[in-house]
C-alpha cells in the first residue's frame, strides 16, 4: 500500500519542469546573449557588447544548470522521504511480530 500517492507525481513532475528550465535556460541565455552581443554601437560600443553579451550567456547557462539541479534534487529527496517512511513502518511492523 503506498501511504502518499500524490508525491511521487509531484517528483516526477519537478524532475520534467528541471529538465525544461534547463533546456529553455541554456537556449534562452544563448539567444539573448546573441542579441546583446548584436544590439551595440560602434567599435568601442561592438566590443563592450560582444563582452557583455557573452556574459549575459555564460551567466544564464550557469543560474539554469543550478536551477536544474535543485529541483532534480528535490525530486529525489521526495523519493528519498517515501522510502524513510516505508522503511521506518517495515521496520516498526516487524518488531511488532518479534514482541508478541
Amino acid at each position: 500500500m503506498q501511504k502518499y500517492s500524490f508525491l511521487p507525481f509531484a517528483a516526477r513532475v519537478l524532475k520534467v519542469v528541471g529538465w525544461i528550465v534547463l533546456v529553455v535556460g541554456v537556449i534562452g541565455s544563448i539567444v539573448f546573449g546573441i542579441m546583446t552581443g548584436n544590439a551595440s554601437n560602434g567599435a568601442l560600443g561592438g566590443l563592450a557588447g560582444t563582452l557583455t553579451g557573452i556574459l549575459f550567456a555564460v551567466g544564464g547557462i550557469i543560474v539554469s544548470f543550478l536551477g536544474w539541479v535543485f529541483l532534480l534534487a528535490t525530486s529525489e529527496l521526495f523519493y528519498l522521504f517515501m522510502d524513510v517512511e516505508e522503511n521506518t513502518r517495515n521496520t516498526a511492523e516487524r518488531m511488532l511480530k518479534e514482541s508478541d
